[in-house]
């Protein structure tokens, strides 16, 4: 299923914005596969707030998770952020 529009992050309902990739990559290093996705960057979405105990908690960590959306199949995963600033870089403002 393509996802042609903003979707609306599962875990607060605010509209994600659109992101390009990090310049690094997870996994086996063959990238992103995809120019763009999505990404919340609501600072009171629970999946954010509730990451900085988490990580610090099970893994003594400084960080957090903020909510991701593939277009090109519409599939939500979290990745990781490490600050209050991580990724917002990378947004794409559409006019």
């Amino acid at each position: 299923m393509k996802i042609k529009e903003a979707p609306q992050c599962p875990h607060c309902g605010t509209k994600m914005k659109k992101c390009e990739p990090p310049p690094y990559n997870y996994g086996d290093g063959l990238g992103w596969c995809t120019p763009y996705f999505y990404m919340c960057f609501n600072d009171e979405c629970s999946l954010y707030v509730n990451g900085w105990n988490n990580l610090k908690e099970n893994y003594n960590k400084v960080a957090s998770y903020r909510c991701m959306c593939y277009p090109d199949n519409g599939v939500f995963e979290a990745m990781c952020v490490f600050s209050p600033d991580g990724l917002k870089g990378q947004i794409i403002e559409e006019h």
